[in-house]
Order: structure tokens, then C-alpha cells, then sequence
């Protein structure tokens, strides 16, 4: 299965429907900060969270929780989590719900970081990068308990980052 995680597109949705057409994903994750409506949002079906920005679905939750392929997996924007001043929260709460992976946004840095045999990954900004400077987003694939994680440049549609993370 093929999933797109993206967060804090800030009302530029132009990356998110390039990379959708490029890589035809199965499942497309929001991290929130969207300045999309929950209308625009459907219509690329997008399963999301909500962010800070006030404008994001309010039908949206803080916190989405799936299991793909054998490995349950945490969604969040993380400003409920203060990630900005580091993830100890934002562990807690991943421990607290067993998971294996959590994708969180906010910071509008990539990051890729193992604690504990949890992976904490964070996709970046698809329209307002702080690091590194270009947009950034998630490709995954998954097969049972595998999954290639891959850190997308969405100007020049190369990977910028990859990780396999087996069971």
C-alpha cells in the first residue's frame, strides 16, 4: 500500500496535487495547518488531523491513529505536544498508546529519530520550509511488517531521506 503524509501546506495546496498525480497514493494523511477547507480536503481524501491554524475542519481530531501493515501508527500536528520545545510529550503519548510510528508536524523541520523503539518522523512543510529549504513530504510503502519511508523534495520530486523500518 502506497500512503502521502503531508503537513502545514498554509494555503498552498500546489505540491500536495503534483505529488498525488506523480505517485497515485492509496491513503493521503494531513498533519494540519492546512488553510484548505474540509470540502477541499475530501476531494484529494485526505484523512486528517487538526493543526493550530484556526481555519483547519473542525470535525478533525487532534490525533488519528491507524494500524497499516502490522504497525500501529500515531498522526498528529503535534502542537499539543509542544514538539517545538522537544518531543518528551509527544513520547509519552506514544507510549502511552503503543504505537511504532508517529508522524507529527508543526515544526515545518524534517526529522527522522528513533527512542525507545519508536520512530518519531516529521515530513517537514510542503509550502513553508524551515529546514531543510525546499518542500517536503512522505511517500510510504507498506507490506506486512515493513515499511519504506521516504523524505520527498517536492520541487525536484527526488528523495531527500529514506528509512525501512522492519518488524
Amino acid at each position: 500500500m502506497r500512503s502521502l503524509i503531508f503537513s502545514d501546506s498554509h494555503y498552498n495546496l500546489e505540491y500536495l496535487d503534483k505529488m498525488i498525480k506523480e505517485y497515485k497514493p492509496d491513503k493521503i494523511y494531513g498533519l494540519g495547518d492546512y488553510g484548505a477547507s474540509e470540502i477541499e480536503l475530501d476531494l484529494r481524501r485526505v484523512i486528517g488531523v487538526r493543526g493550530n491554524d484556526p481555519f483547519d475542519p473542525q470535525s478533525y481530531g487532534y490525533d488519528y491513529l491507524d494500524e497499516i501493515d502490522g504497525f500501529r501508527i500515531l498522526f498528529t500536528h503535534g502542537h499539543k505536544y509542544s514538539v517545538k520545545y522537544g518531543r518528551y510529550r509527544l513520547g509519552l503519548r506514544s507510549r502511552e498508546l503503543n504505537v511504532d510510528v508517529c508522524f507529527y508536524g508543526h515544526t515545518h523541520v524534517v526529522s527522522i529519530e528513533e527512542d525507545k523503539g519508536i520512530y518519531f518522523i516529521n515530513p517537514g512543510s510542503i509550502s513553508l520550509p524551515s529546514f531543510p529549504n525546499f518542500p517536503t513530504l512522505i511517500i510510504m510503502d507498506s507490506k506486512p511488517n515493513l515499511l519504506d519511508i521516504k523524505i520527498i523534495d517536492a520541487e525536484l520530486n527526488k528523495v531527500y531521506k529514506n528509512i525501512i523500518i522492519k518488524k
